[in-house]
């Protein structure tokens, strides 16, 4: 069988080396739809994808930040920077494997990446941290005639994890809902804190925390925190693998999906949340009408912030865009002195 003239001379002809630097300058939302070309297009797209959603997730260059706060506390609710855990459904090491690949045909795994979701931990300021002192000269630590400020060395919980970032929601008898103002940006970190040098908008949104959601999941959360305490570390993460294999890749299960607060309708990002509720001495009202509910209080934990990988990718390209275009001039704004020159 003799080839065409157009099939030795054409783009087909390339190997996928030559056709992978062909395609990478093109961004992602004009990337995709060459996908349907053929299979060996697919295949070389979905090589691409694969790539930059690794790099998006990762975010080796950049840095994803949370702002979470009540409306009365806009201007002193800190932002938080987030810390990467990983896109389970995509593997670091060997490319082509993950649960976004476990399927018999290779057609249609580029849309299966969309709904993938890259994981974060949002961390404490640093003036929220606890910082150890040393003991200063001629103190034992730990001896109860020297030294009673300082705990001995031993006792420095060095190796204990990093509690997770809080947010209390106190409600009147009269309230039946709380409001949060989510915002999540992608930023490019400058010489040093509160400086960005890029900067791209994620998602944001208001949620309304409604009273009875909070009751359900802090009696939920109290029991399974009770079961996992009771049980072993090993053989609960082997008992949910083995319940529902993808729950701990990249997709949402049903308990997953009951504790996330997703900020936009399209569920792009949300925040996986622990409840508990506050315990305090108050007095009990002489008189209380049946339909009116107590005064309470609870705390939200913020577990993890789940983005979508796709959409972090688009995110990262238009920031990347923004920075291309930028014309290098800058507006500075100051209070500066004038001197006068003599």
């Amino acid at each position: 069988m003799t080839i065409p003239y157009y099939d030795k001379r054409g783009l087909l002809s390339l190997p996928n080396e030559l056709l992978i630097n062909i395609l990478a300058p093109f961004s992602t939302q004009l990337l995709i739809p060459l996908a349907i070309v053929s299979h060996r297009f697919h295949n070389v797209v979905l090589r691409i994808v694969h790539t930059r959603l690794l790099l998006a997730a990762s975010l080796k260059e950049h840095k994803l930040i949370l702002e979470c706060y009540h409306p009365s506390s806009k201007s002193t609710e800190p932002y938080l920077f987030c810390d990467y855990l990983g896109t389970p459904g995509l593997s670091d090491e060997k490319e082509g494997e993950g649960w976004a690949y476990d399927s018999s045909s290779s057609v249609g795994q580029i849309g299966r990446l969309g709904g993938l979701y890259s994981r974060f931990r949002p961390i404490r300021p640093e003036a929220e941290q606890r910082i150890f002192r040393p003991h200063p000269t001629g103190d034992v630590p730990g001896h109860p005639g020297t030294s009673t400020t300082y705990p001995s060395q031993n006792s420095l919980p060095f190796d204990e994890p990093e509690s997770l970032v809080t947010h209390p929601i106190n409600l009147d008898p009269h309230e039946l809902f709380s409001q949060l103002c989510v915002v999540t940006n992608l930023v490019q970190l400058g010489p040093r804190r509160g400086v960005f040098y890029g900067f791209a908008n994620v998602a944001e949104g208001v949620l309304r925390i409604w009273r009875e959601w909070l009751a359900s999941r802090a009696k939920a959360d109290e029991t399974r925190a009770r079961k996992s305490a009771n049980a072993p570390l090993d053989d609960l993460e082997r008992s949910v693998e083995q319940s529902n294999p993808k729950s701990l890749l990249g997709s949402i299960n049903a308990e997953d999906e009951s504790r996330t607060l997703w900020i936009d309708s399209r569920r792009n990002v949300g925040i996986r949340v622990l409840v508990k509720e506050r315990k305090w001495r108050r007095e009990v009202p002489i008189l209380l009408h049946r339909d009116e509910d107590p005064a309470v209080s609870y705390e939200l934990e913020y577990e993890e912030l789940q983005v979508r990988t796709n959409h972090l990718l688009l995110a990262v390209e238009r920031m990347l865009l923004e920075h291309e275009n930028a014309s290098g001039k800058a507006m500075i704004f100051g209070s500066f002195v004038s001197r006068s020159v003599d």
